[in-house]
């Protein structure tokens, strides 16, 4: 432990503190001025910027020693005292303002750039910003809430909003309306799960497996329980009630158990509470498992064929989630009546949600004050009643002994639809009769979480020459992943949308929908 001595904010601060911190963590766990926040902690998102005597720095990755002896503002130090500064006040005015998770790390830019430059234009704004994400607003309100600000600073007052022009303005319907708790969002007093922080909190991490497919054989957690300040090591054989979850289909193990498969990488196989997180690291590396590898099966064709390994043994289907079927006319008959016929194989990829908020919940025990009466779990989720229900079936437990709290969600896209820590905080809470958090690193959450489905999709379209479609013939094959998840709802929505808009009279879709060896595939932007 070192001494630093920084001023944030205008106020001076005195800390004894490890010589590898950051000054995000710095700002974050020792000041608990949370509205700096973490997204990547590789200087690659730009959300964690402030400002170190004036200058705009990425904090997850810059030394806390740096910051020996100087200024520090962060995005609550930008307003002076109950009046906000320009910039905060555009945000929310001109809609530049969505979850509000970048909007500390954007504003901190912005604010940089119009001390620097008060009159920026498009491309100015553009270059400031192009190391700084936002996943939410497409960037055309950021852009104008920030040379609207500038106009403010240069004392030529506001531009006007881009209000939709209507000829009958109504009290709510015909004009934006401003996001609840917007100006917490501009100010840094917004709070998503990760700003939570509970007396005598635990620290949780999940080990998961090492392989895409694999036989547990055995797993040794002695040597971590027996390491100080680890406070909980479950395995499988913890869990009280089912062992189980899933959205639409109960085929997601909670833990992963010996004689059981893991499935792919982000399968969990043991979680360990700790005093400290880096405790709870030290713990993972040692946990002893043994595994039997077994092939992969990586594509979905392949997966539909005779010669594939089951990623399901005992399944009904083998590895077919689902055949979803569409069928209206004669397709023989549409062909025979095209003019032009045209058939084509296309790919989609998979594609990451990258939300800016990685993965967290915090398992509170039931009795730990008077707040908390019941097992409460503190996530931004998109879907808690379904939480709710899932961790109840883990645990063993009536659903009403169990609250879930959804926080504010930096980002979801459908990423955040899936059991992720909720069911695991659960049980550590149980166990350890203490509060527990688990706050995935951003590497973490792109290995464990369900993504965009990638599809293979032949399509054969007859058209008449004026234009009109007289059949489609269509073949999906979707990559489920190594879990349902959402795809027999997603994969149902591809088929049926496989025509397009148009009126075709006959058309014969068919859908398979495969578990192959791959992270799971979910919902994404409304299936889109």
């Amino acid at each position: 432990m070192s001494r630093l001595n920084l001023i944030v904010n205008g106020i001076e601060h005195e800390l004894d503190i490890p010589e590898s911190r950051t000054l995000a963590e710095v700002l974050r766990y020792d000041l608990r001025l949370t509205g700096t926040k973490i997204g990547c902690n590789e200087a690659e998102c730009g959300i964690c910027t402030v400002h170190v005597d004036g200058v705009p720095v990425n904090s997850c990755i810059f030394p806390a020693f740096k910051a020996q002896g100087r200024q520090v503002t962060t995005i609550e130090g930008l307003a002076e005292g109950e009046q906000l500064h320009p910039l905060q006040e555009a945000f929310i005015e001109h809609g530049a303002v969505q979850c509000g998770f970048c909007t500390p790390g954007l504003i901190m830019t912005a604010a940089a750039l119009i001390r620097a430059n008060p009159q920026p234009d498009d491309q100015d704004i553009k270059i400031a910003l192009k190391d700084t994400y936002c996943r939410c607003t497409g960037y055309a309100s950021v852009i104008q809430a920030i040379k609207s600000a500038a106009s403010v600073v240069r004392g030529e007052g506001k531009l006007p909003v881009n209000e939709p022009l209507v000829e009958e303005p109504m009290t709510y319907i015909s004009r934006s309306q401003p996001v609840p708790n917007v100006q917490d969002r501009v100010t840094g007093r917004a709070k998503y799960t990760d700003d939570y922080v509970f007396d005598g909190m635990l620290y949780a991490r999940t080990l998961r497996s090492r392989y895409p497919h694999a036989r547990v054989l055995r797993i040794d957690t002695s040597k971590a329980k027996a390491l100080p300040g680890v406070r909980a090591v479950l395995t499988a054989e913890d869990i009280p009630g089912e062992n189980i979850h899933g959205l639409v289909y109960l085929d997601w193990p909670v833990l992963c158990a010996v004689g059981d498969k893991v499935r792919y990488m982000g399968d969990a196989v043991a979680i360990v509470a700790a005093d400290t997180p880096e405790l709870a690291e030290q713990a993972l590396a040692l946990i002893e498992v043994d595994y039997e590898p077994l092939p992969v099966v990586a594509d979905p064709v392949y997966a539909h064929s005779p010669d594939a390994p089951l990623v399901h043994e005992g399944r009904e289907g083998g590895n077919l989630l689902k055949h979803i079927k569409v069928r209206h006319g004669d397709i023989e008959q549409g062909f025979a009546e095209a003019d032009v016929i045209i058939e084509r194989t296309y790919r989609t990829p998979t594609t990451e949600h990258a939300f800016l908020e990685p993965e967290c919940a915090i398992g509170v025990p039931a009795g730990y004050d008077t707040e908390h009466d019941k097992l409460t779990v503190y996530v931004g989720s998109q879907i808690p009643y379904q939480d709710r229900n899932q961790i109840a079936r883990a645990l063993n437990l009536p659903e009403e002994a169990i609250r879930v709290r959804g926080t504010l969600i930096g980002g979801g896209f459908g990423g955040k639809e899936d059991i992720a820590g909720q069911i695991h905080v659960a049980l550590l809470a149980q166990v350890t009769n203490r509060p527990v958090k688990m706050l995935y690193t951003r590497q973490e959450s792109l290995l464990f979480h369900p993504k965009r489905h990638a599809t293979i999709i032949r399509i054969k379209t007859g058209a008449k020459r004026d234009g009109r479609l007289t059949a489609v013939e269509a073949e999906l094959y979707g990559d489920g992943g190594a879990y349902a998840s959402l795809s027999d709802k997603v994969m149902t929505r591809a088929t049926t949308h496989a025509t397009g808009p148009y009126n075709v009279p006959h058309a014969k879709i068919d859908c398979y929908a495969m578990y192959p060896k791959n992270p799971p595939w979910g919902g994404f932007a409304g299936f889109a």
